[in-house]
């Protein structure tokens, strides 16, 4: 293997400590109740793949749900040899041991003690060999322990994988060498055939995200001639086959001595082997600028630079105070004491390692006063400090006058940051009554935080049921067992405390489609045009769309005679509708989308986000401020930590009541969904990956043959007592070995998936409808047979493909027949895309 292979440092990106300029640390008063945040104090561990090292473990002081623990894949070596490295950062090691479970934790398959490894200076080799209890090319969880001095257990979790036959070391090899010439614009003309540049897809005026199809002159970092500090850290998070999904994280800094700015850079590769050469499927890489809270300011401006416009930003009610997240840092300006506060960091000038710096933490801020006191709450995995080596949602309070943080309660949570971090995207606000609302298991919790108590207040049984304004402020969603028959719509201001009800007309159902500001917007569909698909999909054509405010009063409506919508989205001021008209024969037929304009604008705060064009740097985001800043007066804090007795944990045992899905991609999970139909769609056009709920692969892209079919399937002809849909089900049924008269459950009422699910053990019954054909055919190349429904409520099988053509199995002609893809793909749509097939859960 080349040298160009990149190998990991013991530890990246330490050199970046020069570059937070922090300034003394101030506390005014209560010295004998505050401190310092306690410095990380765990081990980590560095795994190797094909030879390279990567894969930095971080640990936990608690055990977490291994069906979550997915944010690496580490190969095995020959004879299912896996090598690590401990550093250990002064931590006495007394033990190794190890777990290896399957996929989703729930079947042991070895565990043990692990010998023949010596602690010896800062960091020692061990090589650990697992038994012949494992199948090769299958993803199994193995989980580390490190025991301590004082009887301490930390845990380390990986995927591995055990395939001599994949070429993961060629595809590092190829990403180390493309990653090494984009420094060089000469070098890097040899890589302008992986590069698909399309100015339609990107934006080329912004170093903050660049990608495959960016232009050279922007892929190969324009004129900022970046220089690397120190070695990249290498995360392989995703193996397909020959496919593989890794991420690369390093420090680059432009400028010399006192104008020296640092850079935190993600690359994202994804690449397949193949013998002839490499393919880049896929590249992107984000360039964030590292604080500098002791030269960041001009004039009225603060100075954030290369980053994110889309600052997390509140200000005061007199605009004196503004406070923003950058870097996973969050700071507070001011204006009245000239004065920039470091309210919380798990790094600083005497705290900057990968512990510190690993960045799986979220930071929301909750509320800011016209005192320039701050709530806010750190979710994720805690670098450091009290609750160090745990994941949670921790609320803290900064007190502007003491200079002081507290935390108020912590909620330990036993999954991943990735899935947490989409938990709190949904819901996650705080009003002045002390109460904390948050989003959880498909539930919204209140939490009173002074007593730290806890209650469920909604659960939720199916996507979209729940609506949330852009600020967290309102919440809106539907009552009763039966959501799809629902005629009441529950409206909660977070903030009062206040609920109201919108009603629907008798005869009618009523449905919550989104907010444009605090304004809520939802559909009306007559019970009598409501009803159940054959393949279990609820059709609910609206004929009215509505916009009341949050008290429920009405504002505007939208409808017209036979015209129905069927689907809603919002984007800043304009509403987006699909719509279908009824044809005289009491068919529906897509007709064009309509608009709704909101012509309000929001109000502006005083202190507000800018870009300019700067020189070489692009386009550099800054605050701009109520007020002018003294650059030569201005002072930098650092809050202490008030110490208190006891705990303040609040434990929930939060459980979702419906399957959930979830799509992850390269950076963790990008949506939860109970329709396994909507996340495949959103893992099909992300190139990502769906699991349930145990962490079981549900669908991936990029697996597939060139060609499969189910032999066993043969064609089968409609007959009187047995229409289409019974000959499809009872084909797949005996599939699958059991045989079944299906004609009898759908005379009954009950719907396809209804059928599938309660005749198959050891399945997920999953309906895909809105998927393309492409996408399930994922499942046909596990030899699982796919149904379709048509619009005339004909039924057919896909039960084959190769390159260039499907296998349908069709009952109303009794025929097996191909079809050409094009033509499938497009005959399919136009049907709806309704599809049904099923994974299976046991082996």
């Amino acid at each position: 293997m080349k040298k160009t292979i990149i190998k990991i440092a013991v530890c990246v990106v330490v050199f970046i400590a020069s570059a937070f300029i922090i300034g003394g640390i101030m506390n005014q008063g209560h010295n004998n109740m505050t401190m310092e945040m306690a410095p990380a104090t765990l081990p980590v561990i560095t795994m190797e793949s094909g030879g390279v090292a990567c894969n930095e473990l971080h640990g936990n002081t608690v055990e977490m749900d291994v069906a979550y623990q997915k944010d690496t894949v580490t190969m095995l070596g020959v004879g299912r040899q896996a090598n690590f490295t401990v550093d250990t950062y002064g931590r006495e090691i007394t033990g190794i041991s190890m777990e290896v479970r399957s996929i989703d934790g729930s079947r042991l398959i070895e565990n043990g003690e692990v010998t023949g490894w010596k602690a010896r200076g800062k960091s020692f080799p061990v090589t650990l060999t697992l038994k012949d209890l494992i199948d090769t090319n299958t993803q199994y969880s193995l989980t580390l322990i490190l025991e301590l001095e004082g009887e301490q257990k930390v845990y380390y979790y990986t995927t591995i994988l055990w395939n001599d036959d994949l070429h993961i070391a060629e595809i590092l090899e190829f990403a180390s060498d493309f990653h090494g010439k984009l420094y060089d614009k000469e070098a890097a003309k040899e890589l302008t055939k992986y590069l698909e540049p399309n100015s339609k897809l990107t934006d080329n005026g912004t170093f903050h995200k660049v990608n495959i199809h960016s232009n050279f002159q922007q892929i190969t970092w324009g004129n900022l001639e970046p220089a690397q500090e120190g070695a990249a850290s290498l995360r392989l998070v995703q193996v397909n086959g020959n496919i593989a999904s890794l991420l690369m994280d390093f420090v680059v800094s432009t400028g010399e001595g006192k104008n020296k700015i640092y850079y935190s850079v993600e690359e994202y590769y994804r690449v397949r082997y193949t013998s002839e050469r490499m393919y880049l499927l896929d590249y992107e890489r984000t360039m964030t600028q590292i604080p500098d809270t002791g030269r960041m300011y001009a004039n009225d401006k603060i100075l954030l630079g290369i980053t994110d416009e889309n600052v997390d930003m509140m200000e005061s009610t007199d605009g004196n105070t503004v406070v923003f997240s950058d870097r996973g840092q969050l700071l507070c300006y001011n204006a009245v004491t000239n004065g920039l506060t470091v309210i919380f960091s798990f790094y600083d000038k005497d705290n900057a390692d990968c512990r510190t710096l690993y960045d799986h933490h979220g930071i929301k801020i909750l509320d800011v006063d016209e005192g320039g006191n701050v709530k806010f709450a750190v979710y994720g995995y805690m670098n450091r400090g009290r609750h160090e080596g745990e994941t949670g949602i921790q609320i803290l309070s900064y007190d502007n006058s003491l200079n002081t943080i507290e935390e108020e309660v912590y909620i330990p949570y036993s999954k991943s940051y990735a899935v947490l971090k989409d938990e709190m995207g949904q819901l996650l606000y705080r009003n002045r009554q002390q109460h904390l609302y948050f989003f959880l298991e498909n539930g919204v919790y209140d939490v009173d935080l002074e007593n730290r108590s806890a209650e469920q207040l909604v659960s939720i049984r199916q996507d979209d049921s729940l609506q949330v304004s852009e600020n967290h402020e309102i919440i809106v969603w539907q009552e009763g067992d039966d959501i799809n028959h629902s005629n009441q719509l529950n409206v909660r201001n977070l903030n009062t405390g206040e609920q109201t009800v919108i009603w629907a007309e008798d005869g009618d159902a009523i449905r919550p489609l989104g907010f444009m500001g605090e304004d809520i917007i939802y559909g009306v569909a007559r019970e009598s045009d409501i009803r159940t698909e054959n393949s279990g999909q609820i059709f609910y054509p609206m004929y009215k769309v509505c916009i009341s405010n949050s008290s429920g009063a009405s504002l505007k409506e939208y409808g017209q005679e036979g015209i129905y919508v069927v689907g809603c989205t919002i984007e800043s001021n304009q509403i987006t509708l699909s719509r279908l008209q009824r044809t005289e024969n009491g068919s529906y037929q897509e007709i064009l989308d309509d608009q709704i304009m909101n012509n309000v604008e929001e109000e502006a705060g005083q202190n507000k986000v800018v870009t300019a064009n700067i020189d070489i740097y692009e386009r550099y985001v800054q605050i701009q401020t109520k007020s002018s800043i003294d650059a030569k007066t201005i002072k930098v804090l650092n809050p202490k930590e008030v110490v208190f007795e006891g705990g303040r944990e609040l434990e929930l045992d939060a459980v979702s009541e419906v399957p959930r899905y979830y799509v992850c991609n390269a950076y963790g999970v990008c949506g939860i969904y109970s329709a396994p139909g909507t996340a495949v769609k959103e893992a099909y056009d992300t190139s990502g990956i769906v699991t349930n709920d145990r962490g079981v692969t549900v669908w991936l892209k990029g697996n597939r043959v060139s060609r499969n079919q189910i032999m066993a399937i043969k064609e089968e002809s409609v007959t009187e007592q047995k229409n289409s849909l019974a000959v499809c089900l009872d084909s797949i049924l005996r599939h699958a070995g059991i045989t079944r008269n299906t004609e009898y459950d759908l005379a009954q009422g009950k719907t396809a998936t209804t059928i599938l699910s309660e005749n198959m053990t050891g399945v997920q019954v999953l309906d895909l409808s809105g998927c393309t054909l492409d996408a399930v055919l994922y499942y046909v190349n596990q030899d699982i047979p796919v149904l379709a429904i048509l619009e005339d409520g004909e039924a057919v099988l896909v039960t084959g493909f190769n390159e260039f053509n499907v296998v349908i199995m069709e009952p109303a002609t009794g025929k097996l027949y191909k079809k050409g893809m094009n033509d499938a793909t497009a005959w399919f749509a136009e049907n709806g895309n309704r599809f049904i097939t099923y994974m299976r859960t046991e082996n």
